[in-house]
């Protein structure tokens, strides 16, 4: 690019020919100056036309605005699932570690679909039944202990009743 081309360019065009000058390692402003075989003093107040500033810290330059009202204001679109996420961000917290912890056990809706229910009685081992109550107990308060056992009969059925497979 010579001399001639880069005054009779647009600022804007400009500003962007230097900018990426000016990320390439090892430029600052005196090098793109002698790049373009310019007088620095030249170059740094050709840059300044339509009122763009060099921001030192940034190796860049920048638009400045002296009109307040020209500021587009960005506000970020409302997102109700966003919101839904933050309103309930701990209770998601406590999901993800109970599923990481393994302690993911769900109740299917099908156990409670039945309009009958049957009562029961199974023997079975004593210690058994307290190490299943105390293990109910231990991690998974939340659910009744008929519950629990009528979900693990439902999966037990589902993995091995002929009908599924």
């Amino acid at each position: 690019m010579n001399k001639d081309s880069f005054t009779t360019m647009s600022s804007k065009e400009r500003v962007a020919i230097v900018n990426d000058l000016l990320r390439k390692e090892g430029f600052d402003l005196q090098k793109v100056a002698d790049t373009l075989k310019m007088n620095y003093s030249t170059f740094t107040k050709l840059m300044q036309e339509d009122d763009y500033v060099f921001i030192k810290r940034d190796n860049q330059y920048y638009k400045f605005i002296r009109d307040e009202n020209q500021i587009i204001s960005v506000t970020a679109p409302k997102d109700p699932e966003l919101d839904y996420i933050k309103q309930n961000f701990l209770a998601l917290k406590s999901l993800i570690e109970q599923s990481k912890n393994n302690n993911n056990f769900i109740l299917d809706k099908r156990i409670f679909k039945s309009p009958k229910f049957a009562t029961k009685n199974f023997r079975m081992s004593d210690e058994l039944y307290k190490q299943f109550v105390k293990t109910c107990e231990e991690h998974f308060p939340q659910y009744k202990l008929q519950d629990i056992i009528a979900q693990l009969l439902f999966n037990f059925n589902e993995k091995y009743s002929k009908n599924n497979g």
